[in-house]
């Protein structure tokens, strides 16, 4: 966090006549030396309107830093394209405009750069590529109008499959508009990192009712790439793996799959647990004379609910068994002998299933599992993050985030969790609630969701359910470890499960190819995409992200867990909530000093946070809830507005505290500058 600005003294005392003590001087000496080196402190200049936003430039390519603007003999080293760096100071000399830059925002100058090589970069935004399966690869466009007339066109879908087509092939004409393309393989961001900086983004409507984001941005990696990812007529160089089949042709002996169970150990439990037991010690017999032996493991986690207010329950969650013991198929099944289901009874229906799946997520070692699954088995609903009864204050769509988080971890890849819900008799009651919190659960990218329920919950109909998921995972690993291509969802599968499980492991198997091969994204170009696919706008093709540093991020966590603080304090007055906001935001303030009256008038206001999110293309409804709208809530409401804080203080805390997935850009700058990326809908 940036330190507070130093006062200057009020007064520097009279010095009196004949020698101090030698103590006395020697104290004046540093105290003088302490007040020059504060005196020295520099701060980066603040974007117009704000105090707490620090002015900010990409640098282009070939600019070199200057100890002196316009001093040619003060040339240093050259910056890495589309490196971000604070602006300490702007000047003109002999006609020329020059940017001061450093890579921190407090005493981190680096030098001088020409303004005319760098880029002001308002908004930290940037966009990510989603996981590929069988969309085309997103095209970079030379410029708007080129990409806006190719929207617009009467024949869009026959020209974009024309352009995919040619860019696939490295046919490119080089007076094409497409400048260059997306790898086919996925691009890793923390193995590979790259930005994809936003510098201007519009909005536009197409003929198909669809809307789409027209995003101007940059890109480079940290290690220089192919300079375009397109083979021009006559160019040397070109795509690499052109033809996403292509990139998915050789074997992949070391391509391996992680299974993780989650079964509910209640007492209505009991025979599926079994079946669950029986149905992988036939997938152990079938793999073990297969060219897959190696490459599936399970695991399993057994949960149950609250142990304070049903002790006799034993545990919450435990694992039962770990992926490593899953590679030895005797060890493993003895030690699922050991699961069973309770004798007594918990407190009401629901269970601490979120409990169980995050464990799976974080106690698990996934380590060397490129197919990674969590197969939540239960017939309850799950205590929700504002259950006091829940283990985690984690809601379904914030643990959700946490297994696609998985994928930002260096060698990670995004967790998928299935569904098996048994919707038995018993739990009637339960069951539309419950649907709607594990189709958000186990939604994942162009799959939709992983919810699949048992209707009447019968152990038969569950076991059909258990034996198509082994059988679509099986043949997937038999598929990528041949060397041949995932099928894609539009093949024969005969279920909805085995469908979908050929879309997922085609992403994963290409996630997988790209860290094999170190796809990278191309290494410069400025250039206008569409965040949506061109032929098919209802896919995604990019996520946007901010770009935000751990400091950012401490002051974010910091923010929230002062309004969440104020909230609690005022549960049963909730009129007193905004003065007690005040409080807080004067004890958040970065220069307490200069304000005396802090304006709270939402709660964006309080601390750094609303600066930030104004500069951000994204309405949040909580952070502009004012003090009418506030006292307009009822109380359930005003707890369900606290309970949405306090989770997302704990996922921040969680990334806070992955030292994995921070980058550091520069080398030298501070640990608070190092940088991550989070996706808009984890911001509050």
């Amino acid at each position: 966090m940036p330190r507070p600005a130093r006062a200057l003294p009020e007064q520097v005392p009279e010095r009196r006549a004949g020698l101090l003590p030698g103590a006395a001087l020697a104290l004046l000496c540093l105290a003088s030396l302490l007040w020059c080196a504060a005196a020295v402190a520099r701060e980066a200049l603040p974007m117009a309107g704000k105090t707490a936003l620090f002015q900010r430039v990409l640098t282009r390519p070939g600019a070199v830093l200057h100890a002196q603007p316009a001093v040619a003999a003060s040339a240093g080293a050259e910056v890495p394209p589309l490196s971000p760096l604070y602006v300490y100071g702007r000047e003109r000399v002999q006609g020329q405009a020059w940017v001061e830059v450093g890579t921190g925002a407090e005493d981190a100058v680096a030098g001088w750069l020409p303004a005319d090589m760098v880029v002001d970069w308002r908004q930290t935004l940037t966009v990510a590529f989603t996981r590929t399966a069988d969309r085309p690869p997103t095209l970079f466009f030379r410029d708007r109008a080129a990409l806006l007339e190719l929207l617009e066109s009467e024949t869009l879908i026959s020209n974009a499959e024309q352009l995919v087509a040619a860019a696939r092939s490295g046919q490119m004409p080089a007076d094409a508009p497409v400048i260059a393309k997306e790898p086919d393989t996925y691009v890793d961001p923390n193995r590979e990192f790259y930005l994809l900086p936003i510098l201007g983004h519009e909005e536009a409507w197409l003929e198909s009712g669809h809307k789409t984001n027209l995003l101007q941005v940059a890109a480079v990696t940290l290690e220089a790439g192919e300079p375009d990812l397109l083979a021009r007529d006559g160019a040397e160089g070109g795509a690499q793996d052109a033809d996403p089949g292509a990139a998915a042709v050789g074997p992949a002996e070391d391509y391996r799959a992680g299974v993780v169970f989650v079964i509910d150990t209640t007492t209505s439990m009991g025979p599926y647990i079994d079946r669950t037991r029986a149905a992988v010690e036939q997938i152990y017999a079938r793999l073990a004379d297969s060219q897959v032996a190696d490459a599936l493991s399970f695991g399993l986690v057994a949960f149950r609910d609250n142990t304070d207010v049903a002790p006799a329950l034993g545990y919450v969650s435990r694992v039962a068994a770990t992926l490593a013991d899953g590679r030895d198929p005797a060890g493993f099944l003895s030690k699922v002998e050991r699961v069973e289901a309770a004798t007594m009874p918990s407190k009401g229906f629901d269970e601490d299933a979120y409990a169980g799946v995050l464990d799976a997520i974080e106690a698990i070692d996934w380590t060397g599992y490129a197919a990674r699954f969590v197969v939540l088995i239960t017939d309850a609903g799950a205590r929700d993050a504002d259950d006091p009864l829940s283990r985690t204050g984690l809601s379904a769509e914030r643990l959700r985030l946490l297994a696609q988080e998985q994928a930002q971890r260096p060698g990670g890849a995004q967790v998928a969790i299935v569904v098996l819900h048994l919707k038995t008799p018993e739990g009637r009651l339960t069951h539309e609630r419950a649907a709607a919190q594990y189709r958000t659960l186990s939604r994942w990218g162009d799959a939709e969701d992983w919810y699949f329920p048992v209707e009447g919950g019968g152990v038969g109909a569950f076991g059909e359910q258990v034996d198509s998921l082994a059988d679509a995972l099986l043949e997937h690993l038999r598929q990528v470890r041949s060397g041949a291509p995932s099928e894609s969802e539009d093949s024969s599968a005969a279920t909805p499960l085995a469908r979908k499980m050929a879309l997922v492991g085609r992403a994963m198997q290409l996630a997988y190819l790209g860290q094999k091969t170190g796809s990278r994204a191309p290494r410069l170009i400025e250039a206008w995409v569409s965040d949506r696919d061109l032929a098919d706008p209802a896919i995604r093709n990019l996520e946007v992200r901010v770009l935000i540093t751990k400091n950012q991020l401490s002051n974010l966590q910091e923010t929230l867990a002062a309004i969440f603080a104020a909230g609690t304090r005022t549960t049963m007055s909730a009129k007193d909530f905004f003065a007690q906001l005040r409080g807080a935001a004067a004890t958040l303030a970065r220069d307490p000093e200069r304000v005396s009256a802090p304006q709270v008038r939402r709660l964006a206001d309080v601390g750094l946070v609303g600066e930030w999110l104004d500069e951000l293309p994204y309405t949040s409804q909580i952070m502009n809830l004012t003090d009418a709208r506030w006292l307009g809530l009822s109380y359930a409401q005003q707890q369900e507005v606290l309970d949405v804080i306090e989770e997302k203080i704990r996922l921040y805390e969680r990334i806070h505290d992955d030292t994995d997935r921070w980058i550091d850009l520069d080398g030298r700058a501070s640990k608070g500058e190092a940088v991550s990326t989070l996706p808009l809908d984890a911001l509050p």
